[in-house]
């Protein structure tokens, strides 16, 4: 029901992917209740575009042949899913549901137990460390060969990466909850230190002299890639499209300072 190591050969034969189909159809659900109305008829063609590309991303990432590549085949699919759902996909759902958000939290403010577990996740500090603890245990080889062979560990890590993202980018594009004296160059520095983490998973991966993962050593032989140069690919693509996709949001928030 979701993509995970199956220790047979690859074959470009598309597979149905059921619970991947479901947890999209989720997203779109939960967005298109956020957007319905006022909002969705506030949005221009940005932020409608973004969202829009945001759940595609997601369900390229999610969905074969990218999810059951990167569960048990190639390490550096592995790395271009986690990019693609953490750096591509959360962002453009934050941005494309940001009007939304804001109707919804000012037509009906949290109160209580949920407001401040809110501002607390979304807080900064808080969101940066949560989200470099995941990207840490999620790429540490323990965790990797340990669950991407089961449909449930694969789901985990793929929902970690999402929720990471979603949490690390919030403070940068959805202005509630106030998070204060959190002006744009904080952001900019905040966005170039709190992806720091990552750049250091890709260099362990450029640097290594022997495969860190069983589950992609082990796997069935790819053709024209040998497990270890498939790894030094997979830090490559986490260290250069990482910085292209941090660099992009770094620009837009330079030049937003700027003007």
């Amino acid at each position: 029901w979701w993509c995970s190591a199956q220790g047979t050969q690859w074959s470009w034969r598309w597979v149905a992917y059921p619970g991947v189909w479901a947890f999209v159809a989720a997203a779109i659900l939960i967005a298109v209740w956020l957007v319905k109305g006022a909002p969705w008829q506030r949005m221009t063609f940005a932020p409608r575009a973004s969202l829009v590309g945001g759940l595609a991303a997601l369900w390229m990432a999610l969905d074969w042949p990218l999810g059951p590549l990167a569960a048990g085949y190639l390490s550096f699919a592995h790395a271009m899913q986690f990019l693609m759902t953490a750096l591509l996909a959360a962002p453009l759902l934050l941005y494309g549901l940001r009007i939304a958000i804001v109707d919804k939290a000012g037509r009906a403010p949290w109160s209580g137990v949920p407001a401040a577990l809110g501002r607390v996740l979304t807080t900064p500090l808080v969101a940066a460390i949560l989200f470099n603890v995941i990207v840490a245990v999620t790429h540490t080889p323990k965790v990797v060969d340990g669950y991407m062979k089961f449909p449930l560990g694969a789901f985990v890590i793929d929902s970690a990466w999402l929720v990471g993202g979603l949490l690390f980018w919030w403070s940068i594009i959805v202005p509630v909850p106030d998070h204060g004296k959190f002006s744009l160059p904080l952001k900019l520095l905040y966005l170039l230190l709190g992806t720091l983490f990552h750049t250091l998973v890709a260099m362990i991966l450029v640097s290594a002299e022997f495969p860190l993962y069983g589950i992609y050593e082990m796997a069935p032989p790819f053709p024209l890639i040998d497990p270890l140069a498939d790894q030094k690919l997979a830090g490559s693509v986490m260290e250069l499209g990482g910085l292209g996709l941090i660099f992009c949001a770094a620009t837009i928030i330079f030049f937003k300072w700027a003007n």
